[in-house]
């Protein structure tokens, strides 16, 4: 597998995370290192954060679709979305 440190813009802080990925490239896991921003941080909950286990390049992962939004959160919630699927694609482009 795979141990991928990235980061997000939030609404004005960077968010720094990182995802596990398993042998076949699915999420195993995602862990937000350092969150920097004033408001938002409801993107912490394991809850949420577990929304993504499982997924692999190519799903959906589109916000208030297949991934809930968090309201008061969203651009944050956007951010993560939409890095978590560039790691994914990564992958499938580099790593696999």
């Amino acid at each position: 597998g795979w141990f991928v440190l990235d980061e997000v813009i939030g609404k004005h802080e960077l968010i720094t995370y990182a995802v596990a990925l398993g042998a076949d490239g699915a999420v195993q896991g995602v862990d937000i290192l350092d969150y920097r921003e004033t408001h938002g941080a409801e993107v912490r909950n394991p809850r949420w954060r577990a929304q993504f286990i499982g997924k692999k390049s190519g799903d959906a992962l589109q916000l208030d679709d297949d991934i809930k939004n968090i309201s008061g959160a969203t651009l944050s919630c956007r951010g993560m979305t939409n890095g978590i699927k560039r790691v994914l694609a990564t992958y499938q482009a580099a790593l696999k």
